[in-house]
């Protein structure tokens, strides 16, 4: 009887014991599986701040690109503008030199 009874208390303790290795076992592989995560996590949130720190690059090269361009056409406007007004002003002057040529001759 009472060998009955320490090979139920041996199989209790034994079975104690699997569901304490079980428990620990999966407590170490759902902490193994965040650490995992956490770091895959990680990993992601670097890897999008670079990208969107390369398409800001991006996106502020072509802004200056583009400043670029219109200082570039506002300026070679300026020169034609600038142009134009001096050969303006040189024809006004030699019509005004013949009108004075003329008058002098009559």
């Amino acid at each position: 009887m009472y060998a009955n009874r320490a090979a139920d208390v041996e199989l209790h303790k034994a079975q104690k014991d699997q569901a304490l290795w079980q428990k620990d076992n999966e407590r170490d592989r759902i902490q193994e599986e965040i650490a995992r995560q956490t770091a895959a996590f990680e990993e992601k949130k670097l890897k999008d701040a670079l990208m969107r720190k390369g398409h800001q690059t991006d996106i502020l090269r072509q802004v200056g690109e583009r400043d670029r361009q219109m200082r570039r056409d506002l300026q070679d406007k300026m020169y034609d503008e600038r142009a134009a007004k001096l050969a303006e002003l040189e024809y006004m002057r030699r019509i005004n030199q013949e009108k004075a040529n003329n008058d002098t001759i009559l």
